[in-house]
């Protein structure tokens, strides 16, 4: 967008609004009354007669003063300057006067009231054609020209008239035609319709009609004023707004159409060209309502980011509580919630909506962390006995990698992001499984003790809430999590059974060994069967190993279980821990000389 050069008009200047680097607070950019700039308030002006021709001469014949007539020789000359809409020349002639010492005060202010009414005249639509645009231009050089002039103590009758202060009254007297022309939002106003009156008044205010109308020169000056009362109202509609999520998508709709064109062109300062026009016409500004624009769609992006993170943070503790009554967990409502964010941002633009995309991310990622640190808090509190609370959160994170999964295709986060959501997730996941299987491990051994010989110990029914605990989470089932935790399962149920009956064996009488074949084939059946049903079939079968204990020699004993426990481990390699390898025939022998020294 091709930005406007001007030259802007008198009193203390308020910031442009130009882009992102803008203020951010909106208390920043509300404009307040005009106030002349200490630097440009003269109290006189040094003249003479030299300087004064000096300056007449450099005019251009349709641009200055023809001739100086001093106040002392005739009124008329003075009344008729003014009458004519030459103000510079009635000026000049009137700051020769007061230069030599007379008051001039009453002819200043007559002065000032005749630009003021050409003003006026201009601002409510009266043609009078060129001539109008002659005595505007002619207002104009006389504000310029006293405004560039250095003060001077020795013209005190000058700051009588006001003189210094006719920059801000122009200023005021533009504004104050902007604030009347622009509507004032009320409360009790429906936002709707207020939009269409404020549409209809930067139509007016704006038009081709009205430039035409004020002149170049002059309407370079109106419009800036104007736009910056319009930007003062729309500040005030923002605020008001407020968490209104309706009004906020309605008001920005609205400035997209009306200050950057019907297609709704994007506010940022680096958006392509467009042939499209706004609506108000060619002379509006859109610049400098890029930085409001700006701060609408931070609004817009807050509120939805503001709900969604409340409802995760419901979602969160409705789960912590209510996981085990409920047969799929509440995290399935997670991938909804956050696509429905993104479609809600679609239809207010490009813009927002890509901001939109970029938060939900963000927010998933806080959330992970967020969920990380809940975990072990969940785990210790519900890890009751007959209760797997692993089990849950193993199927909850089977869930958020799919919705990362899913988000990622929609919305092609940063690698750095990819890497700190998936290290959360996995780690969620480490801790969960490992604290399955050392409680898994842990009631195995318990269950096993004294299991061998008593036939009412059914191993399969102890674990019975743990396989229902995997029944109840179909989120885990056919993922390569589950399949990987089925294993793990494997490897500590059958590994914890296998040592429990090599250690019952060292105890037994190796003529007593074979009781023990048909519970043991009982229990191997058992346990396969409730593996296969979970785990699938490709887990491998130990029923042929384990039972080779009871296929060996007669001659038993316990070099026979270390080398059946030796055989079983080369067949299934992990199954067994360390404390319970076979030993070496050095430790064995050392083992017996030590009994035999305790015996003597």
């Amino acid at each position: 967008m091709d930005l406007v050069h001007r030259k802007v008009f008198w009193g203390r200047r308020k910031s442009r609004l130009g882009g992102e680097e803008a203020g951010s607070e909106c208390g920043q950019i509300l404009l307040a009354e005009p106030q002349g700039h200490p630097r440009r308030q003269p109290r006189g002006h040094p003249f003479n007669l030299r300087r004064i021709s000096g300056f007449l001469k450099g005019l251009h014949t349709n641009e200055g003063p023809q001739s100086v007539i001093p106040l002392d020789e005739t009124s008329q000359g003075f009344q008729q300057l003014v009458q004519e809409g030459k103000f510079l020349e009635a000026y000049l002639s009137v700051s020769t006067s007061a230069w030599e010492g007379q008051d001039c005060g009453p002819q200043y202010q007559a002065l000032a009231q005749s630009m003021w009414q050409v003003v006026q005249q201009a601002l409510e639509g009266v043609r009078h054609g060129q001539e109008l645009e002659l005595k505007l231009q002619a207002v104009l050089d006389t504000v310029e020209y006293t405004q560039d002039k250095p003060p001077s103590p020795e013209a005190g009758t000058l700051e009588d008239g006001r003189v210094a202060t006719w920059g801000s009254q122009l200023e005021r007297l533009l504004r104050s035609d902007a604030e009347a022309r622009v509507p004032t939002w009320d409360r009790r106003d429906k936002l709707g319709p207020f939009l269409e009156k404020l549409e209809e008044a930067v139509r007016q205010g704006l038009g081709s009609p009205r430039a035409s109308q004020l002149g170049a020169r002059f309407w370079t000056i109106y419009s800036t004023c104007f736009q910056e009362v319009l930007l003062s109202r729309l500040l005030e509609l923002k605020h008001s707004c407020g968490a209104s999520w309706n009004s906020c998508c309605m008001l920005y709709a609205w400035g997209r159409t009306t200050l950057f064109g019907q297609l709704g062109r994007e506010t940022l300062p680096n958006a392509p060209s467009t042939s499209q026009k706004p609506t108000a016409g060619y002379l509006l500004d859109s610049m400098m309502f890029v930085t409001w624009m700006s701060q609408m769609q931070k609004q817009l992006v807050g509120l939805i980011q503001e709900r969604l993170e409340e409802t995760l943070e419901n979602v969160l503790i409705c789960d912590q509580k209510k996981w085990a009554p409920f047969s799929h967990p509440t995290f399935l409502e997670i991938f909804q919630l956050l696509e429905e964010a993104i479609i809600a941002a679609r239809p207010i633009g490009p813009s927002v909506t890509s901001q939109v995309q970029a938060m939900v991310l963000e927010i998933f990622s806080k959330f992970l962390n967020r969920y990380q640190d809940k975990a072990v808090h969940f785990l210790q509190q519900n890890a009751t006995a007959g209760a797997f609370p692993e089990v849950h959160l193993l199927g909850n994170c089977c869930i958020l990698r799919k919705t990362w999964q899913e988000l990622s295709q929609a919305c092609f986060p940063p690698a750095d992001l990819v890497t700190a959501v998936q290290g959360a997730i996995h780690a969620i996941e480490g801790h969960s499984r490992d604290h399955l299987l050392l409680r898994v491990r842990a009631l195995c051994q318990n269950l096993l003790k004294g299991h061998f010989g008593r036939k009412e110990r059914d191993l399969v029914n102890a674990l019975q809430s743990l396989w229902q605990g995997l029944e109840g989470c179909p989120s885990l089932h056919s993922t390569p999590v589950y399949e990987s935790l089925m294993q793990s399962l494997h490897v500590v149920v059958f590994g914890e059974y296998v040592q429990a009956l090599a250690t019952h064996l060292r105890m037994l009488a190796p003529r007593k060994w074979g009781s023990l074949r048909t519970q043991v084939e009982m229990d191997i059946w058992k346990l396969d069967n409730i593996f296969r049903k979970h785990g699938g079939p490709g887990l491998a079968i130990p029923e042929e190993p384990i039972l080779g204990i009871f296929q060996l020699s007669e001659n038993k004993g316990r070099e026979t279980v270390d080398d059946w426990l030796a055989s079983f481990r080369d067949r299934f390699p992990g199954y067994l821990s360390m404390q319970d390898q076979p030993c070496s025939s050095v430790d064995l022998e050392v083992e017996v000389k030590g009994r035999s020294c305790c015996c003597c």
